[in-house]
């Protein structure tokens, strides 16, 4: 039985037409429940960090050092949550690991605070600092819902 050049085409436009939607009509948030947030990578150098999620309820900050070679200096790692009020954006949640050590290599993350699209407009971001104490200073990530 031969196929005709028409009906070939016919079917490969079926499959594109059927599997084509399924591959990309994953919407932002959806990604945004397991792995990094979309917009939230930033880098300085050797180091870096990002907002995570998983399951669409919790956020968290992660901290990568790759062959950094900065000796003895103790990293902070935090996330921070906001949301939106009659007097502007307020901190509703921060979650900090600190007084980390490494050598050359380090990925590490903060506890989760929460993400609930139902307590309105929220933000958050990943920071990282230096220093023995808690960082009065700190290096951060754009903000992202």
């Amino acid at each position: 039985m031969r196929f005709t050049r028409a009906l070939k085409s016919a079917a490969v436009a079926l499959l594109l037409v059927t599997a084509v939607p399924l591959v990309t009509t994953q919407s932002a948030s959806a990604k945004a429940c397991g792995g990094q947030v979309p917009g939230s990578f930033k880098a300085w150098g050797t180091r870096s960090v990002q907002v995570r999620g998983a399951g669409c309820s919790t956020r968290w900050a992660h901290l990568t050092l790759w062959q950094d070679d900065s000796c003895c200096i103790p990293l902070w790692v935090r996330i921070e949550r906001q949301l939106w009020g009659s007097y502007g954006w307020l901190t509703a949640n921060t979650k900090t690991s600190g007084k980390i050590y490494w050598n050359r290599s380090l990925d590490v993350d903060t506890a989760g605070v929460p993400y609930s699209p139902g307590d309105g407009q929220q933000r958050f971001h990943a920071c990282y600092g230096t220093g023995d104490t808690l960082p009065t200073s700190w290096l951060c990530g754009g903000w992202v819902s």
